[in-house]
């Protein structure tokens, strides 16, 4: 209970520590900020006028104009009925009927409004209670301690990687940095301040570093940066008039991603010679250290193949253009999507490969000795 409350108390305090950080953070905000927009949530009352059919290529695929009546929920404007056109093309599918729920956007107190998005909220905040409900069933006070983590994690990638960045802080330093923070909570609040988790952090820390500095590596020689990633232009615009630096920021990516996975290898690996070591104390370092690679082969096979299927589903739009444009082989490999892909998934997965080794190693030396066990009395001995 003391620990419960410990935890929470760290919370608050790091959250405000955050929150104090990103309020006193000042920067421009880009050229086509919507200064003046408002936002809110919708429910189609009635489809007022629409003109629907399916593409002319492409028959799954409907496409038209709409005009619909929308009745606003929440807000300052909660109860007001409003009417907007919806377009809905190739590309934008925004067709709704009666009960369909948008975000819509108007510049003047909703007189005019646009539909934005369709307002899937519900459905969000659905999946994070199953997500959460699975994880506390099957984990218990672990599964408190797990998602107490994912959550310390999410803050320092938003709330204080980003603003370091916005201040002028190099990439690469404020990753290893977040994943420094992210790692040590992580491992604490699951185990304690112990050497477990020391070791555990230490070797997360060090894994994920070591797949930033060879991403830094590869992208000097192979003239790799987010220079070459489609969201550049946005970047550069957003950014121009700010400390922030974006050429690193694809080496920083590539660790941040990593890091889950290595922080999983050297989390498995800790705790399974901690409970081989507690289950038979006289086993030798060399036995544990032995033991702890055996463990990491089969968890480093499951975890590279996490890393890069990761990144080929995230990109499998492009993978499935590519293909089609059949490029050769010399070409396809070339481009930069597919070069930043790979480096992504091939450095992540050298990263994971490390750990096992790195926490082997340094699990069966850090870890401290158990008591020696008091010698059984002999039977009928007072």
């Amino acid at each position: 209970m003391k620990k419960t409350a410990l935890h929470i108390a760290f919370l608050v305090l790091y959250c405000l520590a955050l929150w104090i950080f990103n309020s006193n953070l000042e920067f421009t905000r880009p050229g086509d900020y919507p200064e003046g927009l408002e936002y809110a949530r919708a429910t189609v009352t009635r489809v007022v006028e629409q003109e629907m059919g399916p593409d002319p290529d492409f028959d799954y695929i409907q496409v038209g104009k709409q005009t619909l009546e929308l009745t606003i929920h929440g807000g300052e404007y909660a109860g007001k009925t409003i009417t907007a056109p919806t377009f809905v093309t190739r590309t934008t599918q925004l067709a709704g009927q009666v009960g369909t729920k948008y975000i819509v956007g108007s510049y003047d107190g909703f007189i005019t409004s646009t539909i934005l998005y369709y307002d899937r909220t519900s459905l969000l905040v659905l999946l994070v209670a199953a997500f959460l409900a699975m994880v506390l069933f099957y984990g218990a006070k672990k599964g408190v301690a797990a998602i107490a983590g994912l959550v310390v994690t999410l803050l320092n990638v938003v709330f204080l990687f980003i603003p370091l960045l916005i201040n002028g802080m190099p990439a690469i330093p404020a990753a290893i940095l977040v994943v420094l923070l992210s790692s040590l909570y992580t491992m604490v609040v699951l185990n304690g301040v112990c050497r477990k988790s020391m070791i555990a952090t230490l070797c997360c820390t060090a894994c994920t570093a070591f797949a930033g500095l060879l991403a830094w590596i590869v992208s000097k020689v192979g003239n790799i940066s987010t220079l070459n990633t489609p969201e550049v232009e946005d970047l550069l615009f957003i950014t121009q008039n700010s400390n922030f630096r974006i050429d690193n920021l694809l080496v920083a990516g590539i660790l941040i991603a990593a890091m889950g996975a290595v922080m999983d290898t050297s989390m498995s690996i800790v705790s399974a010679l901690y409970e081989l070591r507690d289950q038979n104390p006289g086993i030798s370092r060399q036995q544990l250290r032995q033991s702890g690679m055996n463990i990491g082969k089969d968890v480093m096979g499951t975890m590279t193949n996490t890393l890069v299927l990761a990144f080929a589903g995230s990109s499998l739009n492009l993978m499935v253009i590519y293909y089609m444009y059949c490029m050769p082989a010399i070409s396809l490999l070339n481009t930069d999507f597919m070069v930043v892909e790979i480096v992504k998934g091939i450095i992540g997965s050298m990263a994971v490969v490390l750990a096992t080794p790195v926490t082997a190693i340094a699990t069966s030396v850090l870890m401290e000795e158990l008591p020696a066990p008091a010698p059984k009395k002999k039977a009928g001995a007072k």
